[in-house]
């Protein structure tokens, strides 16, 4: 059952992506981590998401910021890295004002 919903979820972001020709492949990373990241089974759980998410800690890694997926109704997203070495959290805010927030997987 989560395999189907992630992929439903995954074809559904897909579609939004697709629909805003702004930049598109900036913004289709950005939505495929925020949406790999928000898998409960992991970030790299399924394949299509190892290289979004090894991009990912890889800009993180050197300094960079949260990417921002502007697609499927979200609003902001906003990465939080502490300094004492715990994992981050990503906050992700819809545009009805819901907020949810996923922890970085410890390594």
């Amino acid at each position: 059952m989560k395999a189907f919903n992630f992929a439903l979820a995954t074809a559904l972001m897909g579609a939004a992506v697709q629909s805003t020709p702004a930049v598109a492949s900036d913004n289709t990373w950005a939505c495929e981590v925020v949406l790999c990241i928000s898998n409960p089974g992991g970030p790299t759980q399924y394949p299509a998401c190892v290289p979004p998410i090894t991009k990912l800690w890889r800009v993180l890694a050197l300094g960079g910021s949260f990417p921002t997926c502007t697609g499927g109704g979200i609003a902001k997203t906003k990465y939080k890295k502490p300094d004492d070495g715990r994992p981050g959290r990503l906050t992700v805010t819809w545009t009805d004002g819901r907020q949810q927030t996923y922890y970085q997987p410890r390594n």
